[in-house]
């Protein structure tokens, strides 16, 4: 039902305006805009001096299922390349991110490689991205840490986020690439992060059943599930 405004001269129709002299308008219908957006920031790290990773195939697949997802519109992915360790604060700070998740290596030892910003690598112990993150802000919700032996990385980072995901042991780029894809395709239709954890271990048990226990979550007593 069309609405006349008592002291205007337009009619509105939807999208679609007509005037009293006759002429419409079209405008096209326009997509309500999210009350609040969920930002991912995606860093990545592969230095000269360590294996090739398919960092780029890990990104690709995570932007295809995020726009696939229901929520598309509330999901912003935000990439950065070659991150050395001045620039984790640097990214933190700028682009005020709820998800925060790391593609890279990741040792035994517990350390994180970084660029050097010269071809090499600069590693940085568990104890220090923890400091970090508890620097970071509340404002962070989720890490994945997306490198082979991050296990213990996460367990300092998830004593101030929410909830924190780790690897236990080495991971393919296949493994790190079909998990990526599945928690974030869950993620993008709403479902609680443990749920969407759960759903990409399982997915990925499918793919290669002798990997589905390398993903470990931490989440902290009282977190909330949903973003």
């Amino acid at each position: 039902m069309q609405e006349y405004g008592p002291q205007t001269n337009t009619v509105h129709s939807g999208d679609m305006y007509v005037t009293q002299g006759g002429d419409i308008t079209v405008t096209g219908r326009s997509t309500p805009v999210p009350e609040r957006k969920i930002r991912v920031l995606m860093l990545a790290a592969n230095p000269g001096s360590t294996e090739r990773l398919a960092i780029d195939e890990e990104a690709r697949q995570v932007t295809e299922r995020l726009r696939l997802a229901h929520d598309r519109d509330v999901f912003e992915l935000i990439t950065c390349w070659a991150v050395r360790p001045l620039d984790l604060l640097q990214y933190l700070n700028q682009h005020n991110p709820q998800i925060v998740h790391f593609s890279g290596h990741g040792n035994r030892a517990g350390e994180v490689y970084l660029s050097a910003g010269d071809g090499t690598d600069r590693r940085v112990s568990a104890a220090r991205i923890g400091e970090l993150f508890r620097t970071a802000g509340e404002q962070i919700r989720v890490v994945v840490l997306n490198a082979c032996h991050s296990a213990a990385q996460a367990a300092e980072i998830g004593r101030h986020v929410d909830h924190v995901v780790g690897m236990n042991a080495s991971v393919t780029d296949e493994v790190a690439t079909i998990f990526a894809a599945s928690f974030y395709s869950a993620l993008g239709f709403g479902r609680p992060v443990p749920q969407a954890f759960d759903q990409a271990v399982a997915v990925l048990g499918m793919h290669d059943p002798a990997s589905h226990t390398i993903p470990q979550l931490v989440s902290r007593p009282n977190a909330k599930e949903h973003l």
